[in-house]
């Protein structure tokens, strides 16, 4: 069928935003029914929903349709997308259950040529689960709200799982001919990476993930794109792998400083010349107070040279095992859950006796924080420990 009227494409793009409004249903192997919008992005408008099954009974999931489903190319990418991501089963990526699809019939009224005519159009939408916690962005932004620094271990630990969720799609292969696919996700950025209230880390968005050796691609053109992408992309030349490390790199830098890497060159002119200018530069001068074996690996995910850089993200997430080890440092998902949950509070107490060892910060001063409250903590020297699971204390 050929979309030339536009007044069918706007019927069509009415009916679409109809079944994302609250209240609105939606009937095909499950019933869904939509609590609210949870954002949109350049490509995909991502809903709350309750899944109704038998007996009435109800889960929260997340339904993604792709946006402005009239548009063939985007419509394909959706599809990669949810095709690869309902392969995957590890516990660092976001799960997709399956692929759902709506039926639209539009009739035209007016337009003589087209007048009682009834068309269909199929509305693909993924359904995945809910994932009831915050990106690194968010975290980010609240810390910096707090005027509290994450400890460079939270750090290591969240990084270390995603690394882990990242390997895993870079090994994956069929399970019928054993193909590796050499999958590349190609946006690891704080937005993309989430935490639930339970301390789990998880990748998600696999919208612009492709096989390595079909990625000789255009630049990026996007700003916010350039933010978190790798020299390889930047240049708009074949990427792999590495270009995902690259950006997991971007990542422990946001973590270790508050900010992006490359957040003051935003909006200049030539930013994407002055980005690929500071790609060519060290970070290690602005990441001075992080402990220099942190700092090193680091330095290592952003060498400008993939092959400076790790060459597998198994090898990243090795290398943060043996610090932790080294150290005798223990990081939990459970720390992780309690830290999260004074931090989102609408008035933080910080009264737990994890909690101030957990951040970089040995005395909070957030508005509220009455410090005769709780027994002030002994000043600490050097960088702070994590604290231990296994002491008696605990």
């Amino acid at each position: 069928m050929s979309f030339s009227s536009d007044e069918l494409r706007d019927l069509i793009t009415e009916r679409e935003n109809a079944l994302r409004k609250p209240g609105a249903m939606t009937f095909s192997r499950s019933r869904y029914q939509i609590k609210r919008i949870l954002g949109e992005g350049g490509m995909g408008i991502t809903c709350l929903a309750d899944e109704i099954s038998a007996a009435n009974l109800k889960r929260p999931v997340v339904l993604k349709f792709v946006k402005d489903s009239l548009d063939t190319m985007r419509l394909d990418r959706f599809l990669n997308e949810v095709q690869l991501s309902v392969l995957f089963n590890h516990p660092n990526l976001v799960p997709v259950y399956r692929l759902e699809s709506e039926t639209l019939k539009v009739e035209v009224p007016r337009q003589k040529s087209l007048r009682g005519r009834v068309y269909e159009h199929t509305v693909y939408y993924a359904v995945m689960q809910y994932i009831d916690g915050w990106n690194l962005r968010q975290l980010v932004d609240r810390l910096r709200k707090l005027n509290i620094k994450l400890n460079p271990d939270i750090t290591m630990f969240i990084i270390n799982r995603v690394a882990r969720g990242l390997h895993y799609v870079h090994e994956y292969t069929t399970e019928e001919d054993h193909q590796h696919l050499q999958l590349v996700h190609r946006d690891v950025s704080p937005e993309n990476i989430l935490i639930d209230r339970f301390g789990r880390v998880k990748v998600a968005d696999f919208g612009l993930a492709k096989r390595s050796e079909l990625l000789k691609s255009d630049a990026v053109n996007k700003l916010g794109k350039m933010l978190y992408s790798s020299p390889e992309q930047l240049d708009g030349v074949r990427v792999d792998r590495r270009a995902d490390i690259y950006n997991i790199g971007l990542l422990l830098y946001f973590l270790f400083t508050d900010n992006d890497r490359f957040g003051p060159e935003w909006g200049l002119d030539r930013m994407r010349d002055r980005i690929r200018t500071k790609m060519q530069k060290s970070p290690l001068s602005d990441l001075k107070d992080i402990d220099p074996r942190l700092a090193h690996i680091c330095e290592v995910c952003l060498s400008e040279d993939p092959d400076g850089r790790y060459q597998t993200c198994e090898d990243l997430a090795t290398d943060i095992d043996i610090y932790f080890k080294e150290s005798q440092k223990i990081v939990t998902n459970e720390q992780l859950e309690e830290i999260l949950n004074e931090l989102f509070k609408e008035q933080p107490t910080f009264t737990s006796r994890r909690f101030i060892p957990l951040t970089g910060t040995p005395h909070l001063r957030p508005p509220g924080y009455d410090p005769a409250s709780v027994q002030e903590p002994e000043k600490i020297k050097g960088p702070l420990p994590t604290v231990r699971m296994d002491e008696d204390e605990f």
